[in-house]
């Protein structure tokens, strides 16, 4: 038997998939599901990542890698006005993407 609390804020939703990802290494996993606990607006700051998990940024790098290739995250460029590439925004998904053009499998 479960005893469930009752939550009106401060609780987050994730897929039973995502919870139940057993192809995903322990750190990884830990950096997913702290990722996914926070607000929809957040942007990626590989430092406070870092402080906050009690870990170095080479351990959140090479997590955030492992995530990317599992497709959990996903990298667009942005472009100024003359193309060129300014920045990588980095898209965190609740679920694998798959990304156009691929097989669909990981």
């Amino acid at each position: 038997m479960i005893r469930r609390e009752r939550r009106k804020s401060n609780f987050s939703q994730i897929p039973n998939e995502t919870l139940r990802d057993a192809d995903l290494s322990n750190s990884a996993y830990r950096l997913l599901m702290y990722m996914l606990s926070m607000s929809d607006d957040w942007i990626f700051r590989n430092s406070k990542i870092a402080k906050d998990l009690g870990h170095n940024a080479r351990w959140v790098s090479n997590n955030i890698s492992e995530l990317e290739k599992a497709g959990y995250i996903t990298r667009n460029r942005v472009r100024n006005k003359r193309g060129q590439i300014i920045e990588w925004e980095r898209i965190l998904h609740e679920s694998p993407h798959v990304a156009k053009g691929t097989s669909g499998k990981r």
